[in-house]
């Protein structure tokens, strides 16, 4: 269950960092276009849609980064959560906990067969 959301996480982060990558190529090139038709205007003009582009681009970038370092820890609580319950499991019901071990070896040994 904690494998799946790691993975969960790991998906939306890379996910996130595709769509960031994907935002990035699309504002330098909306920058590159603003900035050819914007030659004959004064330098003014393309200063300030100049770094109006990078602005965005600056806050998406770290808005983004928020969220991947969120759901970073996020993902490591719930796993460090579920080492500890496992954990005291060990150490209250060792011999239970030993049969769930063989139970669940047992089921991945059949499914390899197949």
């Amino acid at each position: 269950m904690t494998t799946r959301t790691a993975k969960s996480n790991t998906e939306e982060i890379a996910a996130i960092e595709e769509l960031i990558s994907d935002l990035d190529k699309r504002l330098r090139r909306l920058s590159s276009t603003a900035k050819n038709e914007a030659a004959g205007a004064s330098g003014e003009v393309r200063d300030f849609v100049s770094d109006a582009l990078a602005g965005i681009m600056e806050r998406v970038r770290e808005r983004a980064l928020d969220m991947g370092e969120s759901l970073s820890d996020q993902a490591s609580r719930v796993g460090g959560d579920a080492v500890k319950k496992i954990t005291d499991e060990v150490e209250h019901r060792p011999l239970m906990m030993l049969a769930v071990a063989a139970g669940v070896g047992f089921l991945f040994g059949l499914a390899n067969r197949r």
